[in-house]
């Protein structure tokens, strides 16, 4: 099999993302001195994919790099293909880069010096925007005001909130635009150290953690009593490198209160952090998760002032995920069901490994459909399912419990930010971990239970991912593959550079 040069690879790499996304008629929204992605899935319309020039970071999944892992994770190509696709000699108007501008140009951006926009004679538009259309406590805006951490900047009449360090040195800063059509737009100040966010300090040692900086002085306006003996942190977005940072300076923090949005975003950031912060070697009961009534703090507070808020969305991989519990107890309890009378037969004929047989079979025959039918969804479905049931019947052996009880065990465990990957490497997964149960199954006990346990885990996963992400995955897929390429970038970049100078003039 011939494989690509280095020097094809890198050559790949180097295509200008920006330009080659606006090619493909994708949705790029100019932020600052880089682009942002504005794309769908099955938890709605998504910006946390952030681009500039051959580079790429996912914020919301938390993964990055160059052009061709891009077109893996989104498009789902495999690696020939996204290298096959970048070198297409029909596309001359792609920009490629030789690696040593690209690393010049990466260094100078990196180091950028850092300084904060400079500060408006007033504070109304400010105050007007806070406290009439966010509904904050003018006195709570006035405490942050005075702390020096929120001001009006000059040019275009922005809130700029910012991020100082133990010593109320700023070290990063964000601005919000004030007109109310477009209370959307926020821009990071250039040079920016995304360690350090937009944080109230106070003597106490609660700790409690939000997404904005809106949705922290939501909070205290909605929890008003004594609040400046607390701590309070804004993560602007869903990295929790400024948590982490600020634990690190504030040794004396015991309890941490995870207050992000009741969103999906807000779930995985959440759970994301949970798990850091054990294994950093905080306990169950220092880390607590404060959920608000609505979409997010700002919303309750505009609810409890007479607006419609913004409902609250769980997770749909997670509402996925319980019904596919229910789907699973539900059938295990009818002992007339067909399919329950003839694997109890055969577990009482062969044993317990009539189990693993039917598992691999079951295997056996998804590979087939990926292979021969791709678009034979429901029959990938349904072997899954039965690999999924029979795994857990294999844990009920193994593990003394119930098949309820051995359901939760899973349920409890599913960490929804690891949920992640599209259909073939799922499969990938879910064959490897048979194998695994395969070599192993002369074990019993604890360790034959586990290996049951990710096997069950597995299958149920890439039900869920069925049943969720596949039909947009497949939908971009299916026009990436129908679409050309098209010469639009310039007019991309022209209109978004108008729509962005209009706002901020505003």
């Amino acid at each position: 099999m011939a494989l690509y040069t280095k020097e094809q690879i890198e050559k790949a790499n180097s295509v200008n993302l920006e330009v080659y996304l606006g090619m493909r008629g994708e949705k790029l929204k100019r932020v600052g001195s880089e682009y942002t992605l504005i794309y769908r899935d099955s938890t709605g319309e998504h910006d946390s994919i952030s681009i500039r020039g051959n580079r790429w970071y996912d914020h919301k999944n938390m993964v990055g790099g160059y052009t061709i892992k891009f077109l893996q994770e989104f498009y789902g190509l495999n690696f020939r293909e996204a290298v096959r696709e970048l070198l297409d000699g029909e596309t001359p108007m792609i920009e490629y880069k030789e690696n040593n501008d690209i690393d010049k140009t990466t260094d100078k951006n990196e180091h950028k010096s850092f300084s904060l926009p400079e500060k408006a004679p007033d504070m109304r538009r400010l105050f007007a925007y806070l406290t009439k259309n966010r509904f904050i406590n003018q006195k709570i805006v006035h405490a942050f005001v005075k702390q020096g951490i929120l001001y009006q900047e000059k040019k275009h009449g922005n809130i700029v909130f910012v991020g100082t360090d133990n010593n109320g040195n700023p070290k990063s800063a964000s601005e919000k635009s004030t007109v109310s059509n477009n209370s959307g737009f926020k821009i990071t100040v250039s040079g920016s150290d995304s360690n350090y966010g937009f944080c109230w300090r106070g003597a106490g040692a609660s700790l409690f953690v939000f997404e904005a900086a809106v949705d922290l002085m939501s909070f205290v306006t909605l929890n008003g009593n004594s609040w400046q003996n607390n701590n309070y942190l804004s993560i602007d977005g869903l990295s929790s490198k400024p948590l982490i940072r600020f634990l690190e300076e504030n040794k004396m923090i015991k309890e941490i209160n995870i207050c992000l949005d009741y969103d999906p975003a807000g779930i995985e950031t959440a759970e994301k952090i949970r798990d850091t912060l054990l294994e950093r070697g905080y306990t169950l009961e220092q880390v607590k998760r404060l959920y608000p009534v609505y979409k997010d703090w700002n919303e309750q507070l505009k609810a409890e002032n007479g607006l419609s808020p913004i409902p609250a969305k769980i997770h749909p991989k997670k509402d996925v995920y319980n019904k596919m519990i229910g789907l699973l107890i539900k059938i295990n309890e009818k002992a007339e069901n067909s399919y329950i009378q003839w694997r109890n037969k055969c577990f009482e004929k062969y044993g317990r490994d009539f189990y693993l047989a039917q598992i691999k079979k079951e295997l056996c025959k998804i590979e087939d459909f990926v292979k021969n039918s791709g678009d034979n969804i429901k029959q990938i479905e349904a072997g899954v399912l039965r690999i999924a049931d029979l795994s857990v019947y294999l844990m009920c052996m193994e593990g003394n419990k119930s098949y309820r009880e051995t359901l939760c065990v899973i349920e409890k465990e599913y960490k929804v930010y690891k949920d992640k990957g599209h259909l073939s490497r799922r499969i990938e997964d879910l064959k490897r971990e048979i194998d695994c149960l395969s070599k192993d199954m002369e074990k019993s006990g604890q360790s034959l239970f586990l290996l049951a346990k990710s096997v069950a885990d597995t299958a149920i996963r890439t039900e869920i991912y069925i049943k969720t992400d596949y039909a947009s995955d497949m939908e971009r897929k299916h026009n990436f593959e129908k679409s050309p390429k098209k010469d639009v970038m310039k007019n991309e970049i022209t209109h978004i550079k108008g729509d962005e100078e209009q706002c901020l003039t505003l």
